[in-house]
């Protein structure tokens, strides 16, 4: 009988979720777009912003929305713990002795806090802390401890905050079941890919280190259970998998800068693999036109366009429909917008191009002001939106032709990338999150 109350129960919360939903990392299927219409894409600190919330701590997670309800994370430094010192590191010649000089903190404790804030009214209706301790390794100190975004199947949400473990909670904020996955080790970076849900799975994609110990796993997303996993050679990656629909097949496809790799979301069997990244993996994938679109900026500029639906290594093959070496960045992901792929430097050069062809349609495309970008680019309607660390959004007109059409502000610094749903943008600052737009 509990059996058949928690299925109904289920079943009721999934069905009050809406199409407006902005339910993980970049919103539905992870690609960043929102065909719905929204408010005046125009505000400053003084007008358009419906509320504004103060946050604590420090995070880079993006807000998600699902039933009128806001999630998000933080992580809250806490007292210095004398001694601690990060596990051993491997550089690129897997050598031992590798320290990143911008790395900090695991000599410090800190709380991972979850949050859960009314879309309507910005009042916050429950914060829970599931970790409050030390953390296994250090930190770039631009990151935080709270950067990957959750994720919900409109019934439970799912914060991972990696190497602190996976807790899913109900709307309500009752802890429904928590993981550790284990230590997931980076470089002293800290921590970036978010879950992503599929069916009944919350998967994710955890590699570490130059590929010793690095994986993939579903869990059951009632559970916590694992469904399967799969040990993955892919060196150290902070993007965030999709799912694409090929044929009458789906295609988990996630980034390496060894290769990008295809896999069966409900098995992980290994479907196909093609050329990776090269660079670190950090902007996540889009999709369409029966292409995935991997990009990365660091050690190597690189745009791919991969053909899905094919099988085995497919490396150098006829799948590679193009490639473009510049205009990427090395941590904002690409967009795609109809017919038109959009690349973004670190610093808000835009490159349109042809999505199918590769063609440059424009590049060069500046923003007004300087400026660096560690926001994802995000689609309302006709128009992107590039939200600078500034905390400035520039509106550009989304077509063949590179057209800036205003400069907004929530006036402070946004690390984080917008969400959109039922009306409004949501912002999340380095201080407060803001509503922009919709009725009250």
């Amino acid at each position: 009988m509990k059996a058949l109350i928690l299925v109904l129960s289920l079943l009721s919360a999934s069905a009050a979720a809406t199409e407006s939903d902005w339910p993980q990392w970049r919103g539905p299927g992870g690609q960043g777009v929102s065909d719905e219409g929204v408010g005046p894409l125009e505000w400053t600190p003084a007008t358009n912003i419906v509320w504004k919330t103060p946050l604590e701590g420090r995070g880079h997670s993006s807000p998600i929305v699902s039933r009128g309800r806001i999630f998000l994370t933080t992580s809250v430094k806490g007292e210095h713990v004398p001694g601690r010192k990060a596990p051993g590191h491997l550089g690129f010649d897997r050598k031992p002795g590798y320290v990143h000089p911008d790395s900090v903190d695991v000599d410090y404790k800190h709380a991972l806090k979850v949050l859960a804030v009314d879309g309507r009214s910005g009042r916050v209706l429950w914060t829970r802390t599931p970790y409050d301790d030390v953390m296994a390794d250090d930190r770039h100190r631009k990151n935080t401890y709270a950067s990957s975004t959750m994720a919900t199947d409109g019934t439970l949400v799912y914060a991972f905050f990696e190497s602190a473990g996976i807790y899913a909670y109900d709307f309500d904020g009752n802890l429904q079941w928590q993981r550790s996955l284990g230590n997931i080790i980076k470089a002293g970076l800290g921590p970036g890919s978010s879950p992503i849900i599929h069916g009944e799975l919350v998967i994710l994609q955890c590699d570490q280190e130059m590929g010793d110990g690095s994986f993939i796993v579903a869990l059951n997303r009632t559970t916590g259970a694992d469904v399967w996993r799969v040990n993955r050679d892919t060196r150290r990656s902070w993007a965030t998998p999709i799912v694409v629909q090929s044929g009458q097949r789906a295609e988990l496809i996630a980034a390496a800068a060894e290769a990008t790799i295809a896999y069966d979301p409900a098995t992980g069997r290994e479907l196909w693999r093609a050329n990776g990244v090269d660079s670190h993996p950090i902007p996540s994938f889009v999709s369409g036109h029966g292409l995935v679109f991997a990009t990365a900026g660091s050690q190597a500029k690189r745009a791919l366009a991969i053909r899905s639906g094919g099988s085995g290594d497919l490396t150098n093959s006829s799948a590679i429909v193009w490639r473009h070496n510049k205009g990427t960045a090395y941590v904002p992901s690409p967009i795609l917008h109809g017919q038109y792929l959009y690349l973004m430097t670190d610093t808000g050069i835009l490159t349109c191009l042809d999505a199918l062809t590769g063609a440059v349609i424009y590049e060069g495309g500046r923003v007004p002001v300087p400026a660096t970008f560690t926001a994802s680019l995000v689609a309302v309607g006709p128009h992107l939106l590039l939200t600078s660390e500034d905390g400035d959004t520039f509106v550009v007109r989304a077509g063949p032709t590179h057209e800036i059409i205003r400069t907004n502000s929530v006036g402070e610094p946004v690390y984080a990338s917008p969400a959109i749903s039922d009306g409004r943008i949501y912002i999340r600052g380095e201080r407060h999150l803001f509503a922009i737009g919709g009725q009250p």
